[in-house]
């Protein structure tokens, strides 16, 4: 048995989604990866294969937050070789549950 909470992240505020796919030396991918984590804005983290050795789910507050995000905190970790930004527009399903719409 697996129970998962999910909440409308913009009741909490949240207003700004991305998917970073993120380019690390083999030598750090563990440690960017947990040291990332940890950090409150970040909701998923997992080492992957292909262009990007990692993938993180971020959230925050507006695009000014996403925007402090990419270049205070992934800009301070070492060997970032390259970093894509995938902004989340809509969702209509997580965690198996259909969202309703909003019209």
């Amino acid at each position: 048995m697996r129970l998962a909470c999910e909440v409308d992240l913009s009741l909490l505020g949240i207003g700004s989604e991305a998917l970073l796919w993120i380019a690390t030396g083999p030598g750090v991918l563990e440690t960017t990866g947990h040291e990332l984590s940890r950090h409150p804005q970040v909701r998923f983290a997992a080492a992957t294969t292909g262009a990007a050795n990692l993938l993180v789910a971020v959230a925050a507050d507006d695009l000014n937050g996403l925007y402090a995000f990419l270049t205070q905190t992934i800009g301070s970790l070492g060997d970032v070789r390259g970093l894509e930004v995938t902004p989340i527009l809509s969702s209509v399903k997580r965690t198996g549950l259909l969202r309703p719409s909003a019209i």
